[in-house]
């Protein structure tokens, strides 16, 4: 009698995000799950008390996985490199990409996005194009060009879109200048005052 093949959560994880990476959060079901490890549904719910807990588990090990892309030394410039891993995470992994945005779990989501933002910003304490700019002056470069990143890897891959988002040396002199341009434009600009800075610090906070 062969031997009864025994599953662990970090299996069905992985199952499940392999299934996600492919096929995206709507193709995540436990009968999809359970044929990707060749296994009934039991394992599944042995370890998740539901489909929403093995989605969260997913969503985290893409945040995971992003968080990768962007220690990467593409250029050498740290503060370039997290934008250029950002943008070639959601160009090699679209689906687990879209999983981070559409996951159903707004409160992870939260979570996970506000961790990641301060481990970027812990990488960024010795950074030199930082040094003689206060923390309010960080936070708003640092949003500035997470706007600017996000809008390029959400953008529709057509136009002068598709040739820098495809492009790594173009995407990277793109990134290098315009962010040479943010650190120098803001070390000119006067700080927020009274409800522009009170809204501006709220927003950071809910990052």
């Amino acid at each position: 009698m062969p031997r009864r093949v025994q599953f662990t959560p970090e299996d069905v994880v992985l199952a499940a995000f392999e299934l996600v990476r492919k096929k995206g959060l709507a193709g995540l079901s436990a009968p999809a799950v359970a044929a990707e490890m060749g296994s009934s549904t039991m394992p599944i719910y042995s370890h998740f008390k539901n489909m929403q807990a093995l989605e969260d588990a997913v969503v985290k090990k893409a945040w995971d996985l992003v968080g990768e892309y962007q220690t990467k030394p593409y250029t050498g410039d740290i503060w370039v490199d997290q934008a250029i891993g950002y943008i070639r995470f959601a160009r090699e992994e679209e689906n687990l990409f879209r999983s981070m945005l559409d996951g159903r779990n707004a409160n992870l989501k939260y979570r996970m996005n506000r961790r990641h933002w301060e481990k970027l910003a812990e990488s960024l304490k010795s950074y030199p194009g930082f040094r003689d700019l206060d923390e309010e002056k960080i936070a708003r470069i640092r949003y500035t060009r997470a706007m600017l990143s996000h809008g390029i890897a959400t953008s529709p891959r057509i136009g002068l879109n598709k040739i820098f988002i495809e492009n790594d040396k173009l995407l990277a002199r793109f990134l290098t200048d315009a962010g040479q341009a943010l650190l120098k434009g803001y070390q000119k600009v006067p700080p927020l005052q009274g409800e522009e800075r009170r809204l501006m610090e709220e927003k950071i906070k809910r990052l």
